[in-house]
């Protein structure tokens, strides 16, 4: 089996990848994927890393790198040159290579976990290239996303060495963190960075709103935080909810933040947002893909 977690970054899809895994018994793409199937390069950098004698987290948090630890696909992509370093995405032509990982995943822990923020909203391409496959889609409320990028971009700015190892010690990426280091470099990167997700949510309203309902599962980051069994419930078809519950609860471990004010246009792109995902988990109820007993659409 294979479930892909979709979400942009900072909306909480390492919490749900690592709860989503406990939860089917199975397992998340990790660290130790990309050393065993990236190129010898990448995984010497990596191991690099994971033999250090001094812990090293992943820059964006204080997650410690270890072979276990969870990872995004799309840098495997990028390292076997299915697609550019300009992009991490998805493309049918990555469909052998990751169709391979998944399987080896799966013969050793019966479901694969996937994730790769890149591939939010062009879940309806993963779908037809994997028809067994199933996916989580979750939302988080933009002000959130916004503050905790703006934190992992000056934690990542100071701690380099997982970025640098996992993009190849990119001069490009030496010259944004210098920019971010900078207080005009921070403010400008946090502009683009919120801009950029905009206009991606705008593009990813429109095509989830057609994705086919029996295979989707609509869970919200904020819901699962304040009542994890009730917004875990609306993933029942895919997985055991109330397993998945109680593995996001013990994987949520991050102390509350206060978080900003939206602004009015990040109001009415939430309110946008959520809208997609009542309707369809009011079509998911109506058409019994979810049991009726299923918390009513907030």
């Amino acid at each position: 089996m294979i479930l892909f977690v979709s979400g942009f970054n900072r909306s909480g899809t390492t919490v749900l990848l690592e709860a989503t895994a406990r939860a089917t018994g199975g397992e998340p793409f990790t660290v130790g994927d990309l050393v065993r199937y990236g190129s010898a390069d990448l995984a010497a950098r990596l191991n690099a890393l994971i033999e250090a004698e001094e812990p090293v987290d992943r820059g964006v948090d204080a997650r410690p790198v270890t072979a276990s630890t969870p990872e995004e696909y799309g840098w495997l992509l990028v390292d076997q040159g299915v697609t550019t370093r300009l992009t991490s995405r998805f493309h049918p032509r990555s469909a052998p290579l990751l169709r391979r990982v998944a399987a080896d995943i799966t013969d050793r822990a019966g479901t694969a976990v996937l994730k790769n923020p890149s591939d939010t909203g062009r879940e309806a391409l993963l779908l037809r290239c994997f028809p067994e496959a199933g996916v989580i889609v979750t939302r988080r409320r933009l002000a959130g996303i916004h503050h905790s990028a703006d934190r992992a971009l000056a934690r990542g700015a100071e701690h380099t060495a997982y970025g640098m190892a996992l993009t190849g010690h990119s001069p490009f990426v030496r010259a944004l963190i210098a920019l971010q280091r900078t207080r005009p470099g921070a403010a400008l990167l946090s502009a683009l960075g919120r801009w950029n997700l905009r206009l991606r949510v705008l593009g990813m309203l429109r095509r989830t709103a057609r994705l086919p309902v029996e295979r989707i599962a609509f869970l919200d980051y904020d819901e699962l935080v304040a009542d994890p069994v009730r917004a875990a419930a609306w993933a029942g078809h895919l997985l055991d909810a109330d397993q998945l519950a109680k593995e996001f609860r013990a994987s949520h471990s991050f102390p509350a933040r206060p978080v900003p004010p939206a602004s009015r246009l990040d109001r009415f792109l939430d309110r946008r947002w959520a809208r997609v995902w009542e309707r369809g988990r009011r079509e998911q109820l109506a058409r019994g893909v979810l049991p009726a007993p299923a918390a009513a659409p907030h």
